[in-house]
C-alpha cells in the first residue's frame, strides 16, 4: 500500500501515509499530448530529514524537466525495467492492462527505476517496504520479483493487483491506488500517457488479452530478467580483481598505475563537465584527449576479438568495462580494483565518482557486456 508523489511547487515529493511507502523524487516525462510535469530529484524527504545523494534518483540531472530532456541512460533504464515488468505479466498470463497499471505505478513511485532508497524503508520500482511484509530488501530490489509482488497472488504478502476484485473493469489509476493505497490517489492516472509512451518504445502490447486472475507464480522457475544472458550471473553480482598483462599493441600516454592514480584524483576536483562523456573520460584517464570513436559501445564492438572478455566479472585493475544501455551509446568505465570503477553520471550527473561497479546494473538497469584492455588505437 505505497504512497505516491505529491507535487509541491515545481518539485515532486513522495509522501508516506500507509503500510507501504514510496520513493523520494522521480522523473517527470511528457505523456503523448499531456501537460508537462515538472520533474527533479527531491532534496529532502517528507519527514523533513536531509536528502543528499541517498535521496536523489541516480542519473537524473537537475535541469531535466520533460520527456524531451530525459537522459538516454535514464530512458534506457525505464525501457529495460518496463520490459521486465511486462515479461512477468506475460508469464503470469495477465493482460496488457496489468502491464499498463504497473508501468503507471512504477513511473509515479520511482520514475520506473530500481532505486535502493526511499522514504523510511521503501525500495525498488514500486517502493515496497520490507517492514510491511513485502519481502526482503534483496527481493524487493529484484525487478522481476518486485513486479510479481505488485501483480499479487502471493500468499503471506500484502494483496496485489489480482487480489483486487474486478480490477480489469476499473480505471487504471483507480486499480493502481487499490494496490498502493496512496494518500494522493489522483496522481497515478497522470502517468498514463508516459506509461503508454514507454510501452511503445519497449515494444509492449498494452492491448494484449489475458486472465483477470492470471497464473500463480511458480517459485521454482527462474524469474525473467534476473540474470544476464551472457553469463547467467545475477544482475548486481560483485566484480573481482584479476591479473592480466595487456597485449603488446596496447600503448597509452599513461601507464596503468598512472592512469588509476590520475582517475582517483578526479572526484575531489568536483568538476561538473562529463555529462554523457564516458568514453572521452576513459580516454582522458589514459592520457588521450579523445578516443577517436563515436560511442562507448562502438569502442567495444571494434575492439579486436582477442581483447574482449564477454560477461567476465574477474577484471584486471585498469581495464575498461562496458555496458549496453538500450541506445546507440552504451557506457564505459575504468575498473580501479576492489569491485570499484570510476564513472561519470551514475552517482552525480556530469561528475565522476568512484562507485561499486555493480551500481551501473542495479541503479541504471544497464546490461554488463564485458571488459577489454585500455586500447585506444585511434586515440588523439
Amino acid at each position: 500500500m505505497t504512497e505516491a508523489a505529491a507535487t509541491r511547487a515545481a518539485t515532486p515529493f513522495l509522501l508516506k501515509a500507509g503500510c507501504i511507502g514510496t520513493a523520494l523524487g522521480l522523473i517527470g516525462m511528457l505523456g503523448l499530448g499531456a501537460t508537462t510535469l515538472i520533474a527533479g530529484a527531491a532534496k529532502k524527504s517528507a519527514d523533513g530529514k536531509g536528502g543528499g545523494a541517498g535521496c536523489e534518483i541516480s542519473g537524473l540531472p537537475e535541469e531535466v524537466t520533460s520527456a524531451s530532456t530525459v537522459p538516454g541512460p535514464i530512458r534506457a533504464q525505464q525501457i529495460h525495467n518496463a520490459k521486465i515488468i511486462d515479461n512477468v505479466a506475460q508469464e503470469r498470463e495477465l493482460p496488457g492492462k496489468a502491464s499498463l497499471i504497473a508501468l503507471m505505478t512504477a513511473l509515479q513511485e520511482s520514475g520506473l527505476q530500481n532505486i535502493n532508497h526511499g522514504h523510511l524503508d521503501s525500495l525498488g520500482l514500486f517502493q515496497q517496504r520490507p517492514s510491511q511484509g513485502w519481502g526482503t530488501p534483496a527481493e524487493i530490489t529484484n525487478p522481476p520479483h518486485s513486479a510479481g509482488l505488485f501483480f499479487g497472488g502471493n500468499p503471506g504478502r500484502p494483496p496485489g493487483l489480482v487480489d483486487v476484485p474486478k480490477w480489469q473493469l476499473m480505471d487504471p489509476g483507480v486499480a493502481a491506488q487499490r494496490v498502493q493505497r496512496s494518500a494522493y490517489p489522483g496522481l497515478y492516472i497522470t502517468r498514463r500517457g508516459q506509461a503508454e509512451q514507454v510501452a511503445t518504445q519497449a515494444g509492449i502490447d498494452l492491448s494484449r488479452a489475458g486472465s483477470e486472475t492470471g497464473r500463480e507464480q511458480d517459485p521454482s522457475t527462474p524469474e525473467q530478467g534476473a540474470c544476464t544472458p551472457a553469463s547467467e550471473t545475477p544482475v548486481g553480482a560483485p566484480f573481482h580483481d584479476d591479473a592480466a598483462d595487456w597485449p603488446p599493441e596496447v600503448k597509452n600516454p599513461r601507464s596503468t598505475a598512472e592512469a588509476i592514480e590520475w582517475a582517483k584524483s578526479q572526484p575531489g576536483l568536483n568538476e561538473k563537465k562529463w555529462w554523457k562523456w564516458c568514453l572521452k573520460f576513459t580516454a582522458k584517464v589514459y592520457g588521450w584527449n579523445a578516443a577517436g570513436v563515436g560511442s562507448a559501445i562502438t569502442h567495444y564492438r571494434v575492439m579486436p576479438e582477442h581483447m574482449k572478455h564477454p560477461g567476465s566479472r574477474d577484471i584486471p585493475p585498469g581495464a575498461l568495462m562496458y555496458w549496453e544501455t538500450g541506445n546507440e551509446h552504451g557506457h564505459v568505465s575504468v575498473y580501479l580494483g576492489d569491485g570499484k570503477i570510476i564513472s561519470n553520471d551514475v552517482l552525480r550527473p556530469g561528475y565522476v565518482d568512484v562507485i561499486p561497479a555493480s551500481d551501473v546494473e542495479t541503479k541504471w538497469g544497464a546490461q554488463y557486456v564485458g571488459w577489454a584492455p585500455p586500447y585506444f588505437p585511434k586515440g588523439a
